[in-house]
């Protein structure tokens, strides 16, 4: 039969156990939400970001709310992609890029981030291969920026990505997948839009 005296002895030796693992526990809770409130801080308020094409071209780009400003691009519409050179809809997109690229020269321009990671000789050879005539952005290098993406517009990480730019750097669609429009429509609608406010 278990001795009552040594079971009551016992008790407040498991009760101080029993406190210390709370409190350890409440101390590595508090540190880890801290550690996530201050990575999702940091991730929203560091809002400048230089994007390195694979064609050797810098672009500075200054996010706030609702606005992504390009230095270099300034008084143009951009189409902001993230996309894949093996992905069937990215490919499709390609040869209506080039097309708008040459038709509305001064107006319009394309960054374009590849998110396969590859190196910046493949992308190279992918440009050449494909007849690009626009920005080929290493992708590598812009998980910061992709993660911006992901907590600012909730973006879930589909492909194709199109945001579109106005001249000030305002977001004015944030396109996610393929469309059944095509990219030619979504800018033709942009120009009226902008055209309309301007009047």
């Amino acid at each position: 039969m278990p001795d009552t005296n040594s079971i009551k002895e016992q008790k407040p030796a498991i009760k101080k156990i029993l406190i210390i693992i709370v409190i350890l526990i409440g101390i590595g809770s508090y540190f880890y939400l801290s550690k996530q409130k201050l990575f999702s801080t940091n991730l929203i308020s560091n809002h400048n970001f230089i994007f390195k094409t694979a064609q050797n071209r810098e672009f500075h780009i200054k996010a706030s709310k609702n606005s992504l400003l390009i230095d270099e691009l300034k008084g143009k519409i951009v189409f902001l992609k993230v996309f894949a050179w093996n992905c069937h809809y990215c490919q499709k997109e390609i040869p209506e890029l080039i097309k708008l690229k040459n038709k509305f020269k001064n107006a319009f321009d394309t960054l374009a981030i590849e998110s396969q990671h590859h190196s910046n000789q493949e992308n190279l050879d992918f440009i050449k291969e494909y007849n690009i005539n626009y920005n080929i952005i290493n992708g590598d290098k812009q998980t910061r920026f992709l993660d911006y993406l992901k907590e600012e517009y909730k973006w879930n990480g589909v492909i194709p990505l199109t945001v579109v730019i106005d001249a000030k750097g305002r977001v004015l669609a944030f396109e996610v997948g393929y469309k059944s429009y095509s990219l030619t429509t979504l800018l033709q609608t942009t120009l009226k839009q902008l055209t309309t406010v301007a009047k």
